[in-house]
């Protein structure tokens, strides 16, 4: 069966320690170098045995290492960039069941550095090829928040992406218990196949946690959350009665406010929300569109109830801006 992998000139870059500006110039160079086998003109694909073959007549490549093999193949089972996540949960849900029927390369990598970390390390590089797309926490913001939490035994995230603050509360504090929910089918997916080879007690569902609760009635220690807050669709008219809003109806225009309560009301006596914010969630005038002066305190609840912002600047379509600041208790 004729291998039909893939690799665009980046992963080439990668597969020979070089920079793009060296594949480029390859291109132009040597007539012989492989030609688009698809893609676009500014984003052209190649076949990945025919740039092995050429970067070894060459002398500029000895082996293709492991986790470049694996990830080609699983590139190539998903077909097109926007069945990756789905692959790779896929082969998550393999090598839980069973290393030995694994894809070929992703089961060696899980010989060579156990199922965990192969996994890890897979769902990096495809982090790492979404970053435009994907909404991930930065480790170092979510260690940072993990480390706010005291080491509670609960902890609810209900916006947990891939799980990166459920994983960070796990891994400082030791908890026992790990709920998260989130809208999108596939991170919340891979969250749960990462808890279940690292040998975690989690829950976590798929469903929009401010419009269908995963966990009602739950109480948790510490709730732990980034929240998509640049999505405006998140629900003010269809959730106008909602008995979360203790302190008030969030204005339409702020669904940060929103994600605050409904942290605030996951939390048991005495417990502590860390929630990522934009710094514009404690600095906006009263003047802003989206609701007065007081409308906007009551909605925000007691700040003395437990809610942290890291200041950042606006990203859009991510949940944590690359630039945070230090971290402040509200």
């Amino acid at each position: 069966m004729r291998d039909e992998t893939t690799v665009s000139a980046a992963d080439i870059a990668r597969l020979a320690a070089v920079g793009r500006t060296a594949v480029s110039n390859w291109r132009r160079r040597y007539a012989d170098f492989p030609q688009p086998v698809g893609g676009t003109p500014a984003s052209p694909l190649f076949a990945l045995a025919e740039v092995e073959a050429w970067l070894r007549s060459q002398g500029k490549l000895l082996e293709v290492p492991l986790v470049e093999r694996a990830w080609q193949e699983l590139r190539a089972r998903a077909g097109d960039d926007l069945q990756l996540a789905a692959a790779l949960a896929d082969a998550g849900d393999l090598l839980v069941k069973s290393q030995d029927s694994a894809p070929a390369a992703v089961r060696e990598l899980a010989v060579a550095l156990g199922a965990a970390d192969a996994f890890e390390v897979l769902l990096r590089r495809f982090q790492e090829g979404q970053a435009r797309r994907a909404a991930v926490t930065p480790p170092e913001i979510a260690e940072l928040m993990a480390a706010l939490t005291g080491g509670a035994q609960t902890v609810l995230d209900p916006a947990c992406g891939t799980g990166e603050l459920l994983l960070a509360a796990r891994d400082h504090g030791g908890a026992c218990r790990l709920l998260g929910q989130d809208a999108a089918a596939d991170p919340a997916r891979l969250a749960g196949i990462r808890f279940q080879l690292g040998g975690s007690d989690a829950t976590v569902r798929t469903d929009d946690s401010l419009r269908r609760d995963a966990f009602p009635g739950v109480l948790a220690d510490t709730v732990l959350c980034d929240p998509p807050f640049h999505e405006r669709g998140w629900g003010h008219e269809e959730l106008t009665a909602d008995p979360r809003w203790i302190y008030g109806l969030p204005p339409r225009l702020e669904p940060e406010l929103a994600w605050v309560q409904h942290g605030l009301a996951h939390l048991a006596p005495g417990g502590l929300a860390v929630m990522l914010m934009p710094a514009a969630a404690a600095a906006r005038p009263p003047s802003t569109p989206g609701g007065s002066s007081g409308s906007r305190k009551r909605a925000t609840g007691p700040m003395g109830a437990g809610a942290a912002s890291a200041r950042s600047a606006s990203r859009p379509r991510s949940r944590m801006p690359r630039n945070a600041a230090a971290t402040s208790r509200l």
